[in-house]
């Protein structure tokens, strides 16, 4: 156990995160931003592209790249001087997220980059880059490229509001402070997962998942199956807890292994949830930050403002890093590696 690289890349985490968090960015005046990505990138996007648009009160959108060069009909409605393109990649050659790119300069946007590597091609075709700064991550289930993109993006978020007045001081602080609360506790609760999955040999024999959240943490639960497919290569579903009764449900049974993320937002339906599938006698586990009492369940502080994210996304990357090792595998296997490579996905 705990032979795979994931778990350096894990612990690494919370000084990275904290350096991170002291970066200031230089971040253009906008009303709307689009924002382009793929994977975890495109997971982080969507978890905090609400947090963008509440504080700095702008229009925030977020496309995979085919998305947004075939749906993105609003880009062309949009004022190119206040309207912003924005496009992830770690390594900075993602071809799908180039291309996007590439068409939106042609119209006329504005391009900002988010990547890990200094002059590579999404570098070079961006107006203004911001960096993850998070090092080599040579794993293929990305866990501190994907917590910095959740950082920077936050980040991103805070100082543009603080540029448009749409935040107060205090505010601004209070936010802050919350991130770095939970920066400081990620490694305490990846061992704290460890020791709890350790105890309740959680994930034997597991061979498909459904992972459930909501409101931001619905794209943690995006994240959470994109990581357990990755490391278990096995099949796994997301969902919001609201539209899991809407027919996704119909397909549990004694072999499922369920994943609830309890934030507070409707915390009702995923007590229920959890309640019945208790009662059924299925796998299921609860990410909790309402301090509830059970082995079935993981406790992690509550932040208000930012739902916890970070420490969530704690947990589930330990659970990534774990399960494939208690079942003999390794999380980083080859397994089907040249579909990238024969679909093109990275350019040279």
């Amino acid at each position: 156990m705990f032979e795979s690289i994931m778990w350096t890349y894990m612990k690494e985490e919370q000084t990275l995160l904290s350096n991170l968090l002291n970066s200031k960015l230089d971040v253009p005046d906008m009303e709307a931003l689009y924002i382009v990505c793929h994977g975890s990138s495109y997971n982080a996007a969507m978890a905090i592209s609400s947090f963008i648009a509440k504080y700095a009160k702008i229009r925030v959108y977020a496309y995979t790249p085919s998305n947004f060069m075939n749906t993105a009909i609003s880009l062309q409605y949009e004022n190119q001087e206040t309207t912003y393109v924005l496009g992830i990649s770690q390594t900075g050659t993602s071809s799908g997220v180039l291309n996007a790119l590439e068409c939106a300069k042609k119209d006329g946007f504005s391009i900002l980059g988010i990547t890990n590597e200094v002059d590579s091609p999404i570098d070079k075709m961006s107006n203004q880059t911001y960096y993850l700064n998070c090092g080599l991550e040579n794993s293929n289930a990305k866990t501190k490229g994907y917590s910095s993109t959740l950082v920077l993006l936050m980040l991103f978020g805070l100082q543009l509001a603080q540029k448009k007045n749409t935040i107060s001081d205090e505010l601004y602080k209070e936010i802050k402070d919350e991130l770095s609360n939970q920066v400081n506790d990620i490694n305490n609760v990846i061992d704290q997962t460890i020791t709890w999955c350790q105890n309740n040999q959680y994930g034997k024999d597991m061979d498909n998942l459904y992972v459930i959240g909501n409101g931001m943490n619905f794209a943690t639960a995006m994240e959470g199956q994109l990581k357990l497919m990755e490391t278990q290569c096995i099949p796994t579903m997301f969902n919001d807890i609201v539209e899991f009764s809407h027919g996704m449900h119909r397909s549990l049974n004694e072999k499922s292994f369920i994943l609830l993320i309890n934030d507070g937002l409707d915390s009702v339906l995923v007590n229920k949830t959890f309640d019945y599938c208790q009662n059924k006698k299925y796998n299921v586990v609860m990410i909790d930050t309402m301090n509830h009492k059970d082995n079935k369940i993981i406790n992690v502080n509550s932040y208000k403002h930012s739902h916890s994210i970070l420490l969530i996304t704690s947990v589930i990357q330990a659970i990534s890093a774990f399960v494939p090792e208690l079942n003999g595998t390794d999380p980083n296997r080859n397994a089907n590696d040249d579909y990238t490579d024969w679909m093109e996905t990275r350019v040279l």
